[in-house]
């Protein structure tokens, strides 16, 4: 008699596998993925030296103890360019940043690649919570991954994560996205919904303590509840009356008033930023402004053209009415992709958009706003697709393929170009930091011909570079490039 095969056994092994392990097994393919893709379109960033606002952060940091019980301040002395004017001093309550920067500072040294990675970390973050939030507004399958994976190669994060400084935003809407994926969370297990929601308002104030357009939280969730409450398939609180439902938006409310009630204590009052950083109601270019400011932001998620003072904007103030074709191409793409998004995720999508930029259009423009807002256009594009991928068919699949290549290409491409930008910027401060060790007697440092990229806390970089030299940092002229010109330097 021949020997009993033990193949039919093994087949039947493999059929009985566990469907919540094979889940389980499928999700942390995805989230390797995701990580994946965060690493790599912002890997030239972890190459990229201190640049602008990062010195001033560093060097708060070294006085955790004041800047946390006194509030933010940061008194930036550059004279010369347009957005700092002599005797500047800006007022912020980030206590959050503050300590991210101490801890940095305490593991890193003066080393800008711990600084990096702590930026890069937070982005991963940000995109699996991501992934939960979609899961549970598109429902579980592609679209959601989808969603999360073009917030992790989005190019309109670039600044966010590759400038140091953007780890306000990002840091912020790690939190913010934690707290609203608890509240989805506790709509979906009612047992377990007060602790969750009591967590969800504790993520929401630390949120806080990092940036103030994390104030927008309980209007987001308020929308959610008006605009949302069906499309999670697995809630249990559809059909409770509106009085329930408005529980957490009112919760979170109360949180947002005690941190109202600290920044006022603590800061003296409620100062806002002021000019250039940030519009007032007397300025005669406010109209304008706030009319361009949406759609110049709109342009850059929808075409990944940089929504920056610096970059675009001079271009754009030279040729008005290129602008506006321009503009009017955008608004046309971007109905174009709202005809093609379902109702319901169309609507959730604009209202976070909404919401999370509204506090930041007083502000002068500036891409790491976007970090936050973005999430909202993430979900609205991935809600076209379906929620398997059995469901498309191979010419679409070939179409995704190619698209998210180009994303994922022009988001390399302009992370490296930001790290090229910072090192110009840098050289000057190679240059002040040679000539003072040239002069051991000096007691001043002049600088003609500065690029205005490396203007906005020079001086602090000279004392980050030199600590133990008592000197006085004068800007005579600046250049007004964005990219640095090895044919023209500055002389110090």
């Amino acid at each position: 008699m021949s020997p009993t095969l033990a193949q039919p056994d093994v087949q039947a092994t493999f059929e009985s596998t566990d469907p919540l392990a094979r889940m389980e097994a499928r999700r942390t393919r995805g989230a390797l993925v995701l990580v994946f893709l965060c690493v790599l379109c912002f890997l030239p960033t972890l190459f990229s030296p201190f640049f602008a606002d990062d010195y001033l952060h560093i060097e708060h940091a070294a006085r955790l103890g004041e800047a946390l019980t006194h509030g933010w301040i940061l008194r930036v002395d550059t004279a010369g360019a347009w957005w700092t004017p002599p005797g500047l001093s800006v007022q912020y309550f980030r206590p959050l940043v503050v300590l991210s920067f101490a801890i940095d500072r305490f593991l890193y040294g003066d080393h800008a690649l711990g600084y990096h990675v702590t930026n890069l970390l937070l982005h991963v973050t940000t995109t699996l919570l991501l992934w939960g939030i979609a899961r549970r507004v598109v429902g579980a399958g592609f679209a959601a991954w989808a969603a999360a994976a073009l917030f992790a190669i989005h190019p309109a994060h670039t600044v966010a994560i590759g400038w140091i400084s953007g780890r306000t935003d990002v840091l912020a809407t790690v939190f913010y996205a934690a707290a609203f994926l608890l509240y989805l969370e506790s709509l979906r297990r009612r047992p377990a919904s007060t602790s969750l929601l009591a967590l969800s308002c504790l993520a929401f104030g630390i949120a806080l303590l990092a940036k103030e357009m994390a104030i927008t939280f309980p209007a987001v969730v308020l929308a959610h509840t008006l605009l949302a409450r069906d499309s999670d398939p697995l809630s249990k609180r559809g059909g409770e009356p509106l009085s329930k439902r408005l529980v957490a938006p009112a919760v979170a409310g109360l949180v947002a008033a005690g941190y109202l009630a600290l920044r006022i204590a603590i800061l003296g009052g409620f100062p806002s930023p002021p000019t250039p950083f940030a519009y007032h109601l007397s300025d005669p270019g406010l109209a304008l402004h706030l009319l361009t400011a949406p759609l110049l932001y709109l342009a850059d998620l929808v075409m990944f053209v940089p929504a920056d003072p610096m970059a675009t904007l001079p271009f754009w103030t030279a040729h008005p009415f290129l602008l506006i074709g321009f503009l009017a191409f955008i608004l046309y793409v971007f109905a174009g992709t709202l005809k093609k998004t379902p109702g319901h995720a169309a609507r959730w999508g604009l209202a976070w958009m909404a919401i999370t930029l509204l506090p930041v259009l007083m502000l002068t423009v500036g891409e790491h706003f976007l970090y936050l807002p973005s999430m909202g256009y993430c979900m609205l594009v991935a809600s076209q697709l379906p929620a398997s991928p059995a469901a498309i068919d191979g010419r679409q699949r070939r179409g995704l393929a190619i698209v998210a290549s180009l994303v994922a290409l022009v988001c390399f491409g302009r992370s490296a170009m930001f790290a090229y930008f910072s090192r110009g910027a840098s050289n000057t401060i190679d240059d002040a930091t040679l000539a003072i060790d040239q002069a051991p007697q000096a007691r001043r440092v002049l600088v003609a011909d500065l690029p205005a990229s490396a203007a906005l806390a020079f001086p602090h970089a000279i004392r980050l570079a030199r600590p133990h030299r008592d000197v006085e940092v004068e800007i005579l002229s600046l250049v007004p490039r964005v990219m640095p010109d090895p044919d023209d330097l500055s002389s110090v």
